[in-house]
């Protein structure tokens, strides 16, 4: 399990023969497991004096929100901004639509990990009716990704196919595996991810230092916002925090506002900039044409948000 000289890995996790229903209890297991090991390598990496980047902790970060809020171009600019910082940066769109590549500027296609079906069943499957449910996936990083020309590594993690109660199902084992590695790993992470935050299991959200929820100054965004919420409470993440996108000055929208600034930790406003539709139409990067500021904003928040212990008012609502 451990060598000198390297960080805390677990080799294998083995479920043979599981009873009706056991397979929800071994996943359970399994990221209680995992999530033993990263606290285990945080302190020796702590411990063994490494450094990240600037000094500071390379930070794991998850963004959700309602269909067409701006989740991928505030994950697309946040991801320019720390690699322009000197950041080994890593991008996963965990969303069906996948415009998270060519919002970074990725003109090639980058597969789906959940349509590589034959390695999945290669690397999930074992004899004997045996799943491994931390299947090998350090490879797969760079075999299934592309690296844009600011250096982010882009993968597209692909939506799970849900059977029935109980049922097991080897793309989730799997992309759960490529998250864990992700999380394990000391590049800044970036997920992109739909408003259902599915693709986490308890283990693999707890190395996620904050949830950022995106929205517009609107009702249903706000609704959206407190499922979002709860869905991450119920997985253990501790930090939850909000940028509202697309604001306009009026009542309306500064009422929303206070109520989100009092009951959540309200990171930034971007204002609405008809720049990133136009981007959006001519397909090109939003970071090489419209204004950073409010993003760069965001970026030190997000920094000195994550550098403190989880607020008992704004975190615990």
């Amino acid at each position: 399990m451990y060598r000198k000289g390297q960080d805390l890995k677990l080799i294998s996790i083995r479920y043979v023969n599981l009873p009706a229903g056991g397979e929800n209890i071994a996943e359970e297991v399994t990221e209680n497991v995992l999530d033993g090991v990263r606290k285990a390598s945080e302190v020796y990496r702590k411990d063994s004096g490494r450094k990240s980047s600037k000094n500071r902790k390379p930070l794991k970060i998850a963004i959700s929100g309602k269909g067409g809020v701006g989740k991928t171009t505030l994950a697309a600019n946040l991801a320019y901004l720390l690699a322009r910082d000197g950041y080994s940066v890593t991008a996963i769109d965990c969303d069906s639509s996948i415009n998270l590549p060519s919002a970074l500027g990725i003109r090639e296609k980058v597969p789906p990990l959940s349509t590589l079906r034959q390695l999945i069943e290669e690397r999930v499957k074992l004899p004997f009716g045996a799943f491994r449910y931390n299947p090998k996936v350090d490879d797969v990083f760079e075999k299934y990704s592309a690296v844009n020309e600011s250096g982010i590594r882009v993968v597209v993690l692909g939506t799970i196919e849900k059977g029935g109660e109980g049922c097991f199902c080897p793309e989730n084992a799997f992309l759960r595996a490529v998250l864990r590695h992700a999380i394990f790993s000391d590049d800044v992470l970036i997920l992109d991810m739909e408003a259902g935050i599915e693709h986490l299991g308890r283990g693999t959200a707890k190395g996620v230092d904050v949830l950022l929820a995106v929205i517009e100054p609107g009702r249903r965004s706000v609704e959206t916002l407190r499922r979002i919420e709860k869905l991450a409470r119920d997985i253990d993440i501790e930090r939850i925090a909000v940028v509202v996108n697309k604001y306009v000055e009026c009542e309306g929208a500064r009422a929303i506002l206070d109520e989100v600034s009092k009951n959540y930790e309200l990171l930034g406003i971007i204002p609405y900039d008809r720049c990133f539709v136009e981007a959006d139409m001519e397909d090109v990067p939003p970071y090489r044409v419209c204004d950073l500021k409010p993003f760069e904003k965001i970026k030190e928040k997000l920094f000195e948000y994550c550098s403190k212990r989880p607020n008992a008012k704004k975190d615990r609502v």
